[in-house]
């Protein structure tokens, strides 16, 4: 979780992007995990990729997360240049949000989409894994929660993280 000698430095994700947008013509790049807003300098990170311009003009910057502390970063990073937003939310429910992200938290994730919302960057993706006999019955509350407020609600699959059949 600490950065060693093996992780890029800010400067060496700048100039990976760089070389992505200038010379292979991506025009997409999404900041994801782990959990990308446990980089103290993303929005410096963000602002040098906000610079670059390809082939096809400027890339588009997306950040994915947990949404943990984006409410205090959110307008920083919207000036950086950060385009949109996908955050991870599996359950409305605080206890079930609770058991699943093993932390209680649910009120600044929900702090954070607000956030988002507020801050403009459109549009607001919400990223949810339903999981048999866990949390199937938030699918309709997720649904209306993202249909009142105009986000996107996009289920995906459980990434297998283990061994075969756990």
């Amino acid at each position: 979780w600490l950065p060693t000698e093996d992780t890029l430095t800010d400067d060496e994700v700048v100039r990976v992007v760089k070389v992505a947008v200038e010379r292979l013509v991506v025009t997409r790049i999404r900041f994801t995990g782990g959990e990308p807003l446990l980089r103290p300098h993303l929005e410096q990170i963000i602002a040098g990729a906000a610079e670059l311009r390809g082939a096809k003009g400027r890339p588009e910057l997306a950040l994915t997360t947990n949404g943990l502390g984006l409410d205090k970063r959110i307008a920083r990073l919207a000036a950086a240049g950060l385009d949109r937003v996908n955050i991870s939310l599996d359950s409305l429910d605080p206890v079930r949000y609770a058991q699943l992200a093993r932390r209680d938290r649910l009120h600044d994730v929900l702090a954070s989409i607000r956030a988002v919302d507020e801050a403009g960057l459109r549009p607001v993706k919400i990223n949810t894994v339903i999981m048999r006999g866990v949390n199937e019955v938030d699918i309709v509350p997720l649904a209306a929660f993202c249909l009142e407020r105009g986000y996107e609600l996009r289920f995906i699959e459980q990434m297998p993280l283990g061994p075969t059949g756990e």
